[in-house]
Protein backbone atom coordinates (compact mmCIF):
# COMPACT_ATOMS: atom_id res chain seq x y z
CA UNK A 1 0.00 0.00 0.00
CA UNK A 2 1.39 3.26 -0.92
CA UNK A 3 0.49 6.23 1.37
CA UNK A 4 0.76 10.23 0.52
CA UNK A 5 4.20 12.04 0.60
CA UNK A 6 3.73 15.58 2.20
CA UNK A 7 4.25 18.01 -0.74
CA UNK A 8 5.77 20.88 1.54
CA UNK A 9 8.68 21.25 4.51
CA UNK A 10 7.91 21.04 7.75
CA UNK A 11 6.90 21.97 10.06
CA UNK A 12 3.78 23.00 11.03
CA UNK A 13 4.39 27.37 11.66
CA UNK A 14 4.04 28.45 15.25
CA UNK A 15 1.08 29.55 16.59
CA UNK A 16 0.74 32.13 19.40
CA UNK A 17 1.25 29.71 22.08
CA UNK A 18 2.85 27.00 19.97
CA UNK A 19 5.95 25.72 18.43
CA UNK A 20 6.70 22.76 16.60
CA UNK A 21 9.85 21.06 15.52
CA UNK A 22 11.11 17.38 14.99
CA UNK A 23 12.67 15.06 17.84
CA UNK A 24 15.89 15.14 18.10
CA UNK A 25 18.75 12.59 18.94
CA UNK A 26 19.40 14.97 22.26
CA UNK A 27 18.96 13.27 25.67
CA UNK A 28 16.73 16.40 26.82
CA UNK A 29 14.50 15.67 24.18
CA UNK A 30 13.99 11.84 24.79
CA UNK A 31 13.89 12.69 28.35
CA UNK A 32 11.26 15.20 27.86
CA UNK A 33 9.37 12.16 25.84
CA UNK A 34 10.04 9.52 28.52
CA UNK A 35 8.63 12.01 31.45
CA UNK A 36 5.11 12.17 29.35
CA UNK A 37 5.23 8.26 29.23
CA UNK A 38 5.61 8.43 33.15
CA UNK A 39 2.63 10.44 33.78
CA UNK A 40 -0.12 7.01 34.55
CA UNK A 41 -2.74 9.91 33.81
CA UNK A 42 -1.11 11.14 30.88
CA UNK A 43 -1.19 7.24 29.75
CA UNK A 44 -4.11 6.08 30.43
CA UNK A 45 -5.82 5.85 27.40
CA UNK A 46 -2.61 5.46 25.36
CA UNK A 47 -1.81 1.77 22.95
CA UNK A 48 0.31 0.00 25.81
CA UNK A 49 2.60 -1.10 22.59
CA UNK A 50 3.57 2.56 22.35
CA UNK A 51 4.69 2.96 26.45
CA UNK A 52 8.51 2.92 26.46
CA UNK A 53 10.28 1.26 29.80
CA UNK A 54 13.08 3.76 28.46
CA UNK A 55 15.00 6.66 27.39
CA UNK A 56 16.93 3.89 25.39
CA UNK A 57 13.81 2.16 24.15
CA UNK A 58 12.10 5.39 22.72
CA UNK A 59 16.02 5.82 20.59
CA UNK A 60 15.98 2.51 19.39
CA UNK A 61 11.80 2.63 18.31
CA UNK A 62 12.80 6.56 16.61
CA UNK A 63 16.15 4.88 14.83
CA UNK A 64 14.27 1.90 13.05
CA UNK A 65 11.62 4.26 12.07
CA UNK A 66 12.32 7.29 10.56
CA UNK A 67 9.07 8.44 9.01
CA UNK A 68 10.17 11.89 7.89
CA UNK A 69 12.59 10.28 5.94
CA UNK A 70 10.15 8.13 4.67
CA UNK A 71 6.89 10.02 4.06
CA UNK A 72 7.89 13.84 5.01
CA UNK A 73 5.30 13.53 7.98
CA UNK A 74 5.45 12.36 11.47
CA UNK A 75 5.10 13.35 14.94
CA UNK A 76 6.77 16.31 16.12
CA UNK A 77 7.90 17.64 19.65
CA UNK A 78 5.52 20.82 20.69
CA UNK A 79 6.98 23.65 23.00
CA UNK A 80 6.10 26.45 24.54
CA UNK A 81 6.80 29.58 22.72
CA UNK A 82 6.47 31.36 26.11
CA UNK A 83 9.18 28.93 27.96
CA UNK A 84 10.62 26.73 25.29
CA UNK A 85 9.54 23.84 27.78
CA UNK A 86 8.30 20.64 25.58
CA UNK A 87 5.34 19.82 26.26
CA UNK A 88 3.95 17.26 24.19
CA UNK A 89 3.56 15.66 20.64
CA UNK A 90 1.04 15.98 18.17
CA UNK A 91 1.53 14.27 14.18
CA UNK A 92 1.13 11.60 11.66
CA UNK A 93 1.77 8.57 10.90
CA UNK A 94 1.72 5.55 8.22
CA UNK A 95 0.20 2.72 9.04
CA UNK A 96 0.59 -0.43 7.10
CA UNK A 97 -1.22 -2.48 9.55
CA UNK A 98 -4.86 -0.48 9.35
CA UNK A 99 -4.28 1.36 5.34
CA UNK A 100 -4.51 4.61 6.82
CA UNK A 101 -2.27 7.96 7.78
CA UNK A 102 -3.19 7.87 11.38
CA UNK A 103 -3.45 11.38 13.39
CA UNK A 104 -2.83 11.59 17.14
CA UNK A 105 -1.41 13.73 20.04
CA UNK A 106 -0.29 13.77 23.48
CA UNK A 107 0.24 16.62 25.91
CA UNK A 108 1.71 17.14 29.38
CA UNK A 109 -1.31 16.77 31.96
CA UNK A 110 -0.18 20.65 33.23
CA UNK A 111 -1.20 21.40 29.45
CA UNK A 112 -4.90 20.24 29.88
CA UNK A 113 -7.68 22.28 29.74
CA UNK A 114 -6.20 25.20 28.05
CA UNK A 115 -6.93 24.60 24.73
CA UNK A 116 -3.29 23.57 23.49
CA UNK A 117 -4.35 20.42 22.25
CA UNK A 118 -7.23 21.94 20.02
CA UNK A 119 -4.83 25.04 18.94
CA UNK A 120 -1.81 22.20 18.10
CA UNK A 121 -4.25 20.07 15.91
CA UNK A 122 -5.30 23.17 14.08
CA UNK A 123 -1.73 23.80 12.73
CA UNK A 124 -1.06 20.75 12.04
CA UNK A 125 -4.54 19.93 10.14
CA UNK A 126 -3.70 23.18 8.35
CA UNK A 127 -0.05 22.01 7.22
CA UNK A 128 -1.22 18.10 6.66
CA UNK A 129 -4.10 19.93 3.75
CA UNK A 130 -1.40 22.22 2.67
CA UNK A 131 0.85 18.83 2.55
CA UNK A 132 -1.88 16.87 0.99
CA UNK A 133 -1.86 14.39 3.23
CA UNK A 134 -5.55 13.20 3.57
CA UNK A 135 -7.51 11.94 4.81
CA UNK A 136 -6.57 11.12 8.35
CA UNK A 137 -7.51 8.74 11.03
CA UNK A 138 -7.72 8.91 14.68
CA UNK A 139 -8.51 5.68 17.16
CA UNK A 140 -9.35 6.82 20.06
CA UNK A 141 -11.34 5.03 23.31
CA UNK A 142 -14.77 5.78 23.68
CA UNK A 143 -14.47 6.77 27.25
CA UNK A 144 -11.45 10.10 26.77
CA UNK A 145 -14.08 12.28 26.22
CA UNK A 146 -11.84 15.23 25.99
CA UNK A 147 -9.89 13.68 23.01
CA UNK A 148 -12.54 12.90 21.09
CA UNK A 149 -13.80 16.43 21.71
CA UNK A 150 -10.60 17.70 20.09
CA UNK A 151 -11.34 15.26 17.24
CA UNK A 152 -14.45 16.84 16.25
CA UNK A 153 -13.40 20.09 16.52
CA UNK A 154 -10.71 19.80 14.40
CA UNK A 155 -13.55 18.04 11.66
CA UNK A 156 -13.08 14.43 12.09
CA UNK A 157 -15.77 12.04 12.37
CA UNK A 158 -16.81 9.02 13.41
CA UNK A 159 -16.64 6.08 11.37
CA UNK A 160 -16.93 2.84 13.37
CA UNK A 161 -16.18 0.22 15.94
CA UNK A 162 -12.97 -1.12 15.56
CA UNK A 163 -12.31 -4.95 15.72
CA UNK A 164 -12.41 -6.44 19.30
CA UNK A 165 -8.68 -7.03 19.23
CA UNK A 166 -7.95 -3.31 18.81
CA UNK A 167 -7.23 -1.78 22.30
CA UNK A 168 -9.06 1.88 20.41
CA UNK A 169 -12.57 0.63 20.12
CA UNK A 170 -13.45 4.29 18.08
CA UNK A 171 -12.15 4.86 14.70
CA UNK A 172 -12.61 8.56 13.04
CA UNK A 173 -11.84 10.21 9.96
CA UNK A 174 -11.40 13.42 8.89
CA UNK A 175 -11.07 14.76 5.24
CA UNK A 176 -9.27 17.77 3.87
CA UNK A 177 -11.26 21.17 3.31
CA UNK A 178 -9.27 21.01 0.10
CA UNK A 179 -10.32 17.24 -1.04
CA UNK A 180 -13.13 15.91 -2.60
CA UNK A 181 -14.67 13.79 0.26
CA UNK A 182 -15.84 10.63 -0.83
CA UNK A 183 -19.42 8.77 -1.16
CA UNK A 184 -20.85 7.37 2.08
Amino acid sequence: MSFPTARIPDPPPPTPRLRFRRWTDCDRDRLAYFRLQCDPEVMTYIDPGRRFASVPAISAMLAKDPPFDRYGYGFWLVESVASGEAIGTIGMKAKPDYGWVEFGYLFKRACWGQGIATEAAAAVLAWADAAGISPLYARVLPDNTASVRVLQRAGFEFVRIGPPEDDFDHVYRRVSNSAPKPPR
